[in-house]
């Protein structure tokens, strides 16, 4: 539990790192003077100042922000430095660097996946290539290399059919007859409920082999993820949207507990999962709400389209719907976890 708990900060630190770090160098690089770049919210936990910039952690770790000059209407002095004194070109840079930086972080975190090994799961046959020590697979007497013939009388030709026999089965013992060398057997198992990984389960895993990459087929492959994975992303919020599939959402408690299931599966698994995440993340702060750096963007469109900005009342306005927007969908998503976990 400590476990999962300090890799969940860890890592969802590592998103915010490098989100704030898009809109930070951006902003510097153009001459936008920045304030303060926190990671977390709330009250200063440790810090130091270093030019005309706050560096430091504050107590709530979920977000971070950086400070720039003249954001703020009642602090604005006109001067060259200050955020809304640059075109609105240049200003949507500095928000669109946000999203860019979590797209490059998710890139650089395939390119070490691959290039370190992925694990390419043998998922063609029903023979088992692992047992989790302490499951009911283990309970009952499955060893690895045993093949899985049929489930409650019914037969399996790969992995895909054995999950989804195992899943089928939870209140009463699943009958699985295996070939072990050239003797058949059957043995009852009873599968769990794993609030990790959040499906039943018994505790096997296909056999599985290590695939390494070159470092340029690693960079091939590590942009073709990301690219993918965007599509993938999209696609199916837009499945959502015209309610072709139910959403499926994660919330807080849900995020920390995959991770944790990836710790489990060794350190090329967690760094995949950060970077999907990291994508999520990009595409999420992409949508046109006004709290977040779409919303931003599509502000500063307007913007440009009529010649003046935004109202800071009507910016404000705007703002606060989404923040309630967000909190909704905040409360949504940590009711299913809660959900999932009972």
């Amino acid at each position: 539990m400590i476990t999962t708990i300090v890799v969940s900060i860890i890592s969802l630190g590592l998103l915010i790192f490098f989100h704030e770090l898009g809109h930070f160098l951006i902003a510097k690089k153009i001459g936008i003077r920045v304030e303060k770049f926190s990671l977390g919210f709330g009250p200063e936990l440790i810090g130091f100042t270093k030019g005309e910039t706050r560096y430091l952690v504050s107590l709530i770790p979920f977000g971070g922000y950086v400070k720039m000059a003249g954001e703020n209407s009642q602090a604005r002095q006109g001067m060259p430095w200050e955020f809304n004194m640059r075109s609105v070109g240049e200003r949507m840079l500095v928000v669109f660097f946000g999203p860019l930086f979590n797209f490059i972080l998710a890139f650089l975190l395939f390119v070490i996946v691959f290039k370190i090994g992925v694990v390419s799961f043998n998922i063609d046959t029903t023979i088992i290539g692992k047992i989790s020590e302490g499951y009911p697979a283990q309970t009952a007497g499955l060893v690895p290399g045993d093949k899985i013939i049929s489930i409650n009388g019914e037969k399996v030709s790969n992995w895909m059919e054995v999950q989804g026999n195992i899943r089928k089965g939870i209140e009463h013992p699943l009958n699985i007859r295996v070939l072990r060398g050239t003797r058949e057997m059957e043995l009852k198992i009873l599968p769990r409920w794993d609030k990790d990984e959040m499906r039943k389960i018994i505790g096997i895993s296909p056999q599985e082999s290590i695939k390494k990459f070159s470092i340029l087929k690693a960079i091939y492959e590590g942009f073709l993820q990301t690219v993918l994975l965007t599509y993938a992303i999209l696609k199916g919020l837009f499945l959502i949207i015209i309610g072709r599939i139910k959403p499926d959402i994660a919330g807080p408690i849900g995020i920390v507990q995959m991770l944790g299931a990836q710790v489990r599966y060794g350190i090329t698994s967690l760094l995949y999962f950060i970077g999907f995440l990291s994508v999520n993340l990009a595409i999420i702060n992409l949508f046109p709400i006004p709290i977040v750096d779409g919303g931003v963007i599509l502000l500063l469109f307007i913007e440009k389209l009529k010649g003046r900005p935004v109202s800071d009342k009507n910016r404000q306005l705007l703002e606060q719907v989404g923040l309630v927007l967000l909190i909704i969908l905040m409360i949504f998503a940590t009711f299913k976890d809660i959900v999932r976990i009972r």
